[in-house]
């Protein structure tokens, strides 16, 4: 996926938060209003984001790309997040795992010490239903599947598929773009299910 499709994706969905969330003011606010087929159509928003997250990683990850374009992908990345965001990194070397925030694993991504990198989805996003909150958001849990693959000097060195775990949160925020307060979809944290070596 090109880097300039993206931000417009990322448009294109608070466009849609808005559009869910209706015109009328005490709906926009109210937690108690948001019926089934919203739920469900912000539920498909956070499988998009989810699905776009790992095309941001892919594009930071990419050697030849501009640097540039590769730290807007962060900058991107970043605004589909709450803040204060964790992601959870395993080593199927070792077996263990290691805790980073979210901007510092960007960071890790984009200097990684192969020749060549690729990221990538290797099935769909999945999200369960949205539960209620005792203060009146709606959180939900998703998986992505992603796929890892290194290359030195022409050769692959070191590929696996991870399955990881991500936060949704959706809540009554103030809309970035239109300054208003409108129920919207941002991620959390992030934590691995499993990962295994990919031999193919």
């Amino acid at each position: 996926m090109k880097f300039f499709f993206l931000p417009v994706l990322l448009s294109l969905m608070l466009t849609g938060v808005q559009s869910v969330s209706g015109a009328n003011a005490t709906t926009a606010i109210n937690p108690d209003t948001l019926t089934r087929q919203q739920l469900q159509d912000f539920g498909e928003e956070a499988k998009i984001r989810i699905k776009a997250f790992v095309d941001y990683l892919g594009i930071i990850a990419d050697k030849d790309r501009p640097f540039d374009e590769r730290n807007g992908a962060i900058r991107q990345a970043l605004l589909m997040f709450k803040k204060d965001v964790s992601v959870e990194v395993s080593n199927i070397n070792t077996g263990g795992r290691t805790i980073l925030p979210l901007r510092q694993y960007l960071e890790k991504i984009k200097a990684l010490k192969y020749d060549k990198v690729q990221i990538t989805n290797f099935e769909s996003v999945r999200l369960d239903d949205w539960k209620k909150q005792p203060d009146g958001s709606y959180q939900a849990t998703g998986l992505f599947f992603q796929a890892f693959k290194a290359w030195r000097n022409g050769v692959p060195v070191y590929q696996d598929k991870t399955t990881k775990k991500i936060e949704a949160d959706l809540r009554v925020r103030e809309d970035p773009f239109y300054k208003e307060k409108n129920w919207m979809v941002l991620l959390g944290n992030i934590t691995v299910d499993a990962t295994v070596r990919d031999d193919n």
